[in-house]
């Protein structure tokens, strides 16, 4: 039954390439390498992460969403700096070593901007995700570290995906960030979608249980758990897979819910019923989109759904990042009783 339950659910594309000069590989608690890597934003004359302008801002006059050259301003000013910073950069593993003696001098990668953490969906890897990535870097001002499950991309010769190496492999990454790279844990967010949201509700569960918990958790079209999705058992079954209705309640993070209306795999429901078993003081006001299916967010709302990330990033993650601590302050503010249907504020 489990082995059956697992090929539905882990469902690795075809593998895609990176430039192996690119790739920061990562070894998991159970000995399998994966690959991941660094995407560092871009940032403005203050060292703080720049934000390519949106359509209506100043910056950019050539390019919709923010792709040109140009970008905007920073996350301590305007977005439309004219200024602009160089864009966001891969990096490698080389430059990323060089960045670690930054951190004695009141630098490095975990200053002026946050660094998303992102866990991608089932039928995808590093090789495809890579421009969503970008895009996200870009207009968000933050640097974005991804990783594969073991089994996809260049791990398919690490053997068969499972629940357990995927917290182990969100776990290695965690600890690459933290580790390493020395970015604490307060610069952080959790980007989970769909297959994602598992372990990134995983973790940062388990960074709250260890007092030490993540700057915020992203939650894009996720799921209460596996078994779930296609019947309704009122609790968590022996044999379940990502129990996620299970974690939220010891999430001491941010919450952002991300979901389309018209979600035909993952039922908008599900992150309705998520958001109220996350505490009250956690939630952020979600982002349920009408319309929006589950595996693409369509270019006329792209607009609509960065600003809505920009807004939880300042009032959420990038205080914390000003303060240069660590430290977490339990005030996000009430909860969200009104869920809004169509983010138009």
């Amino acid at each position: 039954m489990g082995d059956a339950i697992s090929s539905l659910l882990f469902q690795p594309p075809p593998p895609t390439r990176l430039k192996e000069s690119k790739v920061v590989w990562l070894t998991n608690s159970y000995g399998k390498r994966i690959p991941s890597f660094f995407i560092e934003c871009a940032k403005d004359a203050r060292g703080a992460g720049a934000r390519a302008p949106l359509p209506g801002e100043r910056g950019d006059p050539h390019d919709e969403y923010g792709e040109g050259d140009e970008g905007g301003g920073g996350y301590y000013g305007g977005y439309g700096r004219q200024s602009a910073p160089a864009t966001p950069q891969i990096r490698t593993p080389k430059e990323l070593e060089m960045s670690v003696a930054m951190v004695a001098r009141g630098g490095g990668l975990g200053r002026g901007a946050p660094t998303i953490l992102y866990s991608h969906a089932n039928a995808e890897d590093l090789g495809n995700i890579y421009p969503w990535c970008k895009f996200l870097s870009k207009m968000l001002g933050a640097n974005v570290f991804a990783y594969d499950y073991t089994g996809y991309g260049l791990a398919t010769d690490q053997g068969d995906p499972s629940e357990d190496y995927c917290f182990a492999d969100i776990s290695a990454a965690y600890s690459y960030l933290t580790s390493v790279l020395q970015i604490p844990p307060s610069s952080i967010i959790l980007y989970g979608r769909s297959l994602g949201s598992g372990p990134s509700c995983y973790l940062a569960a388990r960074t709250a249980d260890e007092g030490d918990p993540v700057g915020g958790l992203i939650l894009h079209a996720p799921f209460l758990s596996v078994y779930r999705i296609v019947l309704e058992s009122g609790c968590t079954l022996p044999g379940d897979r990502f129990p996620n209705v299970d974690f939220a309640p010891g999430i001491r993070s941010p919450v952002l819910f991300i979901h389309g209306t018209k979600d035909s795999i993952v039922p908008f429901n599900h992150s309705e019923r998520l958001l109220d078993t996350v505490h009250e003081q956690y939630r952020a006001e979600p982002v349920f989109i009408k319309g929006m299916g589950h595996n693409n967010v369509h270019a006329s709302v792209r607009p609509l759904f960065i600003d809505r990330l920009r807004k939880y990033l300042d009032r959420h993650v990038v205080p914390n990042i000003r303060e240069g601590s660590s430290s977490r302050v339990d005030k996000y503010g009430s909860s969200t009783k009104k869920l809004a249907r169509l983010v138009v504020r």
